[in-house]
């Protein structure tokens, strides 16, 4: 009886973390919304990150998804940002200056639709999601 129920146990983990692996590559790719694009490329342990306003491209940075800090520019400014998977969510911690904010990445619906939770540590700005579509071709990367 123990091992029967040790064993759906770790089916249904085993299963979890199939939807969590097929969700996470789901997320990479472009996703537009109102002038703004996101690209996420898989590049191994690590996750590759474009962030466009119209033609301007605002951050563009590397980091692995062990949640450590890596050093990079955001709009000009110095900034830290740190990666990891909460389940099938991406979330990125962006520290410039003295604002922290928490950003979740998830797919939703058929995989077609993107929400971006938008979450102020330490800052003046307010909780928002906004959502994006797959874009049809990458953006250039100017």
């Amino acid at each position: 009886m123990n091992l029967r129920i040790v064993g759906l146990a770790v089916l249904a983990f085993g299963v979890v973390a199939f939807a969590d692996d097929t969700d996470r590559a789901k997320l990479m790719g472009a996703w537009e919304s109102q002038g703004e694009t996101w690209l996420f490329e898989s590049k191994g342990d690590a996750v590759r990150i474009t962030y466009l306003r119209g033609s301007q491209k605002l951050a563009e940075f590397e980091c692995n998804t062990d949640g450590k800090d890596c050093p990079t520019k955001v709009a000009g400014h110095s900034a830290k940002i740190s990666l990891w998977f909460n389940g099938s969510k991406l979330v990125e911690l962006e520290t410039r200056g003295s604002d922290v904010v928490k950003r979740r990445f998830a797919i939703a619906g058929a995989g077609e639709k993107m929400d971006e939770e938008i979450i102020p540590i330490a800052s003046d700005s307010k909780a928002e999601t906004l959502h994006f579509k797959r874009a049809k071709a990458a953006p250039s990367n100017k």
